[in-house]
Protein backbone atom coordinates (compact mmCIF):
# COMPACT_ATOMS: atom_id res chain seq x y z
CA UNK A 1 0.00 0.00 0.00
CA UNK A 2 1.35 3.65 -0.55
CA UNK A 3 2.17 4.94 2.64
CA UNK A 4 0.29 8.18 4.12
CA UNK A 5 2.30 10.94 2.70
CA UNK A 6 1.02 10.98 -0.22
CA UNK A 7 -2.51 10.79 1.09
CA UNK A 8 -1.51 13.70 3.29
CA UNK A 9 -0.38 15.42 0.48
CA UNK A 10 -3.11 15.22 -1.91
CA UNK A 11 -5.28 16.73 0.90
CA UNK A 12 -3.27 19.92 1.36
CA UNK A 13 -3.83 19.96 -2.32
CA UNK A 14 -7.28 19.64 -1.97
CA UNK A 15 -7.65 22.70 0.80
CA UNK A 16 -5.38 24.99 -0.42
CA UNK A 17 -6.20 24.80 -4.22
CA UNK A 18 -9.59 26.80 -4.86
CA UNK A 19 -8.24 29.99 -2.77
CA UNK A 20 -4.76 30.45 -4.47
CA UNK A 21 -5.70 29.46 -7.62
CA UNK A 22 -8.56 32.50 -7.35
CA UNK A 23 -5.87 34.81 -6.04
CA UNK A 24 -3.69 33.99 -9.04
CA UNK A 25 -6.81 34.54 -11.34
CA UNK A 26 -5.36 31.26 -13.05
CA UNK A 27 -6.35 27.48 -13.90
CA UNK A 28 -4.08 25.36 -11.87
CA UNK A 29 -1.74 23.04 -13.54
CA UNK A 30 -0.10 19.78 -11.82
CA UNK A 31 3.67 19.02 -12.69
CA UNK A 32 5.57 16.04 -11.93
CA UNK A 33 9.46 15.07 -12.40
CA UNK A 34 10.01 11.76 -12.24
CA UNK A 35 13.24 9.86 -12.38
CA UNK A 36 11.72 6.22 -12.37
CA UNK A 37 14.83 4.22 -12.46
CA UNK A 38 15.56 2.04 -15.54
CA UNK A 39 14.80 -1.35 -15.79
CA UNK A 40 17.65 -3.22 -13.95
CA UNK A 41 17.44 -6.44 -13.20
CA UNK A 42 19.54 -6.66 -9.78
CA UNK A 43 17.84 -3.33 -8.37
CA UNK A 44 15.79 -4.29 -4.99
CA UNK A 45 13.16 -3.82 -5.53
CA UNK A 46 13.14 -4.16 -9.75
CA UNK A 47 11.13 -2.98 -12.13
CA UNK A 48 8.58 -5.36 -12.31
CA UNK A 49 8.11 -5.12 -8.56
CA UNK A 50 8.21 -1.34 -8.93
CA UNK A 51 5.66 -0.87 -11.62
CA UNK A 52 2.26 -1.18 -10.20
CA UNK A 53 3.11 0.93 -7.25
CA UNK A 54 4.67 3.94 -8.80
CA UNK A 55 1.07 3.60 -11.42
CA UNK A 56 -0.50 4.02 -8.75
CA UNK A 57 1.32 7.14 -6.90
CA UNK A 58 0.77 8.89 -9.98
CA UNK A 59 -2.81 8.00 -10.63
CA UNK A 60 -3.65 9.27 -7.18
CA UNK A 61 -2.25 12.40 -7.89
CA UNK A 62 -3.32 12.96 -11.48
CA UNK A 63 -0.50 15.26 -12.57
CA UNK A 64 -1.31 17.31 -16.16
CA UNK A 65 2.62 16.90 -16.99
CA UNK A 66 4.90 14.41 -15.64
CA UNK A 67 8.98 14.78 -17.05
CA UNK A 68 10.26 11.32 -16.78
CA UNK A 69 14.12 10.33 -16.56
CA UNK A 70 16.18 7.05 -17.50
CA UNK A 71 12.45 6.19 -18.75
CA UNK A 72 13.63 3.04 -20.97
CA UNK A 73 10.23 3.19 -24.25
CA UNK A 74 8.90 -0.46 -22.62
CA UNK A 75 8.53 1.32 -19.31
CA UNK A 76 7.11 4.24 -20.77
CA UNK A 77 4.37 1.46 -22.76
CA UNK A 78 3.44 0.18 -20.08
CA UNK A 79 3.01 3.25 -17.33
CA UNK A 80 0.63 4.73 -20.54
CA UNK A 81 -0.92 1.38 -20.81
CA UNK A 82 -1.33 1.18 -16.80
CA UNK A 83 -2.61 5.50 -17.67
CA UNK A 84 -4.93 5.68 -19.77
CA UNK A 85 -5.75 9.69 -21.07
CA UNK A 86 -1.81 10.64 -21.60
CA UNK A 87 -0.16 11.73 -24.41
CA UNK A 88 3.37 10.89 -24.75
CA UNK A 89 6.74 12.09 -26.83
CA UNK A 90 10.23 10.71 -26.28
CA UNK A 91 13.18 9.15 -28.16
CA UNK A 92 15.98 6.63 -27.37
CA UNK A 93 19.35 8.66 -26.44
CA UNK A 94 21.72 5.91 -27.89
CA UNK A 95 20.13 6.42 -31.52
CA UNK A 96 17.11 8.84 -31.36
CA UNK A 97 14.47 6.10 -32.02
CA UNK A 98 14.15 3.39 -29.26
CA UNK A 99 17.59 2.43 -28.08
CA UNK A 100 18.33 3.90 -24.43
CA UNK A 101 16.63 6.02 -21.53
CA UNK A 102 14.60 8.30 -22.58
CA UNK A 103 13.67 11.92 -21.30
CA UNK A 104 9.67 11.47 -22.20
CA UNK A 105 7.29 13.75 -21.28
CA UNK A 106 3.67 12.74 -20.41
CA UNK A 107 0.52 15.30 -20.82
CA UNK A 108 -3.28 14.93 -20.20
CA UNK A 109 -4.88 14.57 -23.88
CA UNK A 110 -8.46 15.63 -22.27
CA UNK A 111 -6.54 19.36 -21.10
CA UNK A 112 -3.92 19.67 -24.07
CA UNK A 113 -3.29 19.37 -27.64
CA UNK A 114 0.03 18.90 -28.95
CA UNK A 115 1.68 21.72 -30.90
CA UNK A 116 5.58 20.51 -31.74
CA UNK A 117 8.03 17.72 -30.08
CA UNK A 118 11.75 17.90 -30.42
CA UNK A 119 14.59 15.97 -28.74
CA UNK A 120 17.83 17.66 -28.46
CA UNK A 121 21.61 16.22 -27.22
CA UNK A 122 23.38 18.10 -24.64
CA UNK A 123 26.62 18.51 -27.18
CA UNK A 124 27.95 20.59 -29.54
CA UNK A 125 26.18 18.81 -32.11
CA UNK A 126 22.76 18.61 -30.80
CA UNK A 127 20.64 17.44 -33.76
CA UNK A 128 21.47 13.96 -33.97
CA UNK A 129 22.64 11.33 -31.16
CA UNK A 130 25.89 12.57 -29.36
CA UNK A 131 27.07 13.25 -26.03
CA UNK A 132 30.20 15.91 -25.69
CA UNK A 133 32.52 17.78 -23.21
CA UNK A 134 33.21 15.00 -20.69
CA UNK A 135 29.58 13.13 -20.37
CA UNK A 136 29.73 9.89 -19.69
CA UNK A 137 26.56 9.25 -21.40
CA UNK A 138 24.56 10.72 -24.42
CA UNK A 139 21.91 12.84 -22.55
CA UNK A 140 18.57 14.73 -24.09
CA UNK A 141 16.99 17.21 -23.65
CA UNK A 142 13.07 16.56 -24.58
CA UNK A 143 10.90 19.97 -25.44
CA UNK A 144 7.17 20.08 -25.93
CA UNK A 145 4.96 23.22 -26.90
CA UNK A 146 1.30 22.17 -25.47
CA UNK A 147 -1.87 23.93 -26.07
CA UNK A 148 -4.36 24.31 -23.42
CA UNK A 149 -7.77 23.21 -24.90
CA UNK A 150 -10.15 25.47 -22.72
CA UNK A 151 -8.16 28.63 -22.83
CA UNK A 152 -5.74 28.34 -25.54
CA UNK A 153 -2.80 29.11 -23.16
CA UNK A 154 0.50 27.91 -24.50
CA UNK A 155 3.54 25.50 -22.63
CA UNK A 156 6.64 25.36 -23.35
CA UNK A 157 7.77 22.12 -21.53
CA UNK A 158 11.51 21.00 -21.16
CA UNK A 159 12.44 17.80 -19.83
CA UNK A 160 16.32 16.87 -19.22
CA UNK A 161 18.48 14.25 -17.54
CA UNK A 162 21.75 15.80 -16.90
CA UNK A 163 25.48 13.78 -17.08
CA UNK A 164 25.83 12.17 -13.62
CA UNK A 165 29.89 12.17 -14.21
CA UNK A 166 30.43 15.59 -16.34
CA UNK A 167 30.45 18.76 -14.79
CA UNK A 168 30.97 20.05 -17.45
CA UNK A 169 28.70 18.56 -19.71
CA UNK A 170 25.92 19.36 -16.93
CA UNK A 171 27.02 23.22 -16.75
CA UNK A 172 26.93 23.50 -20.41
CA UNK A 173 23.57 21.06 -20.85
CA UNK A 174 21.82 23.89 -18.71
CA UNK A 175 23.32 26.80 -20.84
CA UNK A 176 21.81 25.20 -23.66
CA UNK A 177 18.31 25.26 -22.07
CA UNK A 178 18.99 28.83 -21.34
CA UNK A 179 19.79 29.17 -24.98
CA UNK A 180 16.77 28.99 -25.84
CA UNK A 181 14.12 31.07 -26.57
CA UNK A 182 10.76 30.84 -25.01
CA UNK A 183 8.29 29.99 -27.39
CA UNK A 184 6.41 32.73 -28.53
CA UNK A 185 3.52 33.76 -25.99
CA UNK A 186 3.97 30.60 -23.43
CA UNK A 187 4.63 29.77 -20.04
CA UNK A 188 7.70 27.64 -19.58
CA UNK A 189 8.47 25.11 -17.12
CA UNK A 190 11.52 22.84 -16.94
CA UNK A 191 11.66 19.48 -15.60
CA UNK A 192 14.04 17.16 -14.82
CA UNK A 193 16.93 15.18 -13.13
CA UNK A 194 19.64 17.85 -12.83
CA UNK A 195 22.40 15.72 -10.94
CA UNK A 196 23.47 19.49 -9.69
CA UNK A 197 21.85 21.20 -6.28
CA UNK A 198 20.79 24.30 -5.10
CA UNK A 199 24.74 25.22 -4.57
CA UNK A 200 26.00 23.75 -8.21
CA UNK A 201 27.09 25.79 -11.55
CA UNK A 202 24.19 24.26 -13.54
CA UNK A 203 21.87 25.86 -11.14
CA UNK A 204 22.88 28.88 -11.11
CA UNK A 205 23.01 29.18 -14.73
CA UNK A 206 19.22 27.95 -15.11
CA UNK A 207 18.10 30.71 -12.25
CA UNK A 208 20.29 33.62 -13.37
CA UNK A 209 19.15 37.37 -14.63
CA UNK A 210 20.59 36.14 -17.94
CA UNK A 211 18.50 34.14 -20.93
CA UNK A 212 15.18 32.30 -19.61
CA UNK A 213 15.23 33.93 -15.86
CA UNK A 214 13.82 30.94 -14.01
CA UNK A 215 13.09 30.16 -10.53
CA UNK A 216 12.86 27.35 -8.54
CA UNK A 217 9.52 26.25 -7.41
CA UNK A 218 10.59 25.29 -4.97
CA UNK A 219 11.80 28.62 -3.62
CA UNK A 220 8.26 29.97 -4.42
CA UNK A 221 6.83 27.59 -3.33
CA UNK A 222 3.70 29.44 -0.55
CA UNK A 223 3.26 25.88 1.04
CA UNK A 224 6.46 22.91 0.72
CA UNK A 225 5.69 19.34 1.66
CA UNK A 226 8.63 16.76 2.09
CA UNK A 227 12.06 16.36 2.36
CA UNK A 228 14.72 18.63 0.42
CA UNK A 229 16.65 15.96 -1.00
CA UNK A 230 15.09 14.09 -4.09
CA UNK A 231 17.85 10.97 -4.77
CA UNK A 232 17.26 7.76 -1.96
CA UNK A 233 19.50 5.20 -3.74
CA UNK A 234 16.48 2.46 -3.12
CA UNK A 235 17.11 3.36 0.88
CA UNK A 236 13.78 4.54 2.21
CA UNK A 237 15.37 6.34 5.31
CA UNK A 238 17.57 8.47 2.83
CA UNK A 239 16.60 11.75 0.73
CA UNK A 240 20.06 12.26 -0.43
CA UNK A 241 21.02 15.42 -2.36
CA UNK A 242 18.59 17.79 -3.78
CA UNK A 243 19.36 17.23 -7.53
CA UNK A 244 15.78 16.78 -9.08
CA UNK A 245 14.03 20.24 -10.21
CA UNK A 246 11.25 22.31 -11.50
CA UNK A 247 11.52 25.27 -12.87
CA UNK A 248 9.23 28.40 -13.59
CA UNK A 249 9.38 31.64 -14.65
CA UNK A 250 9.78 34.01 -12.01
CA UNK A 251 6.25 35.34 -12.13
CA UNK A 252 4.29 32.06 -11.72
CA UNK A 253 2.49 31.74 -8.33
CA UNK A 254 3.44 27.96 -7.03
CA UNK A 255 0.82 27.33 -4.94
CA UNK A 256 2.32 23.74 -3.44
CA UNK A 257 5.58 21.81 -4.01
CA UNK A 258 6.65 18.29 -2.76
CA UNK A 259 9.02 16.14 -2.66
CA UNK A 260 6.85 12.84 -2.24
CA UNK A 261 8.61 9.36 -0.23
CA UNK A 262 6.18 7.07 -0.61
CA UNK A 263 6.86 3.46 -0.37
CA UNK A 264 5.12 -0.03 0.16
CA UNK A 265 5.71 -3.22 1.87
CA UNK A 266 9.49 -0.92 2.88
CA UNK A 267 10.61 0.07 -0.07
CA UNK A 268 10.69 2.81 -2.55
CA UNK A 269 8.87 2.47 -5.66
CA UNK A 270 11.69 4.35 -6.95
CA UNK A 271 15.60 5.48 -6.61
CA UNK A 272 14.61 9.12 -6.47
CA UNK A 273 11.44 10.51 -5.14
CA UNK A 274 8.91 12.43 -7.66
CA UNK A 275 8.80 16.27 -7.29
CA UNK A 276 5.13 17.63 -7.38
CA UNK A 277 4.25 21.45 -8.09
CA UNK A 278 0.91 22.83 -8.42
CA UNK A 279 1.36 26.25 -10.52
CA UNK A 280 -1.09 29.48 -10.68
CA UNK A 281 0.39 30.26 -13.97
CA UNK A 282 0.26 34.20 -14.90
CA UNK A 283 -2.48 34.99 -17.17
CA UNK A 284 -2.12 33.71 -20.88
CA UNK A 285 0.64 35.55 -22.27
Amino acid sequence: MIRQPVLAFAALLALALPAAAETAKADPLRVMSYNIRYDNPSDVPPWPERRPHMARQIAFLAPDIIGLQEALLPMVDALVADLPGYGRYGVGRDDGEAEGETTTVLYRTDRFDLVKAETTWCSKTPNVPSKDYDANLPRTLTRLILREKASGRLLDVRNAHFDHIGAVAREKCAKQIEATPIWPKADIVVLGDFNSGPDSAPYRVLTDDKGLKLADAHTLAKTAFGPRGTFNGFDIAKSGDAIDHIFVSRDTVVIRYGVLTDSFDGKVISDHFPVVADLALPNPR
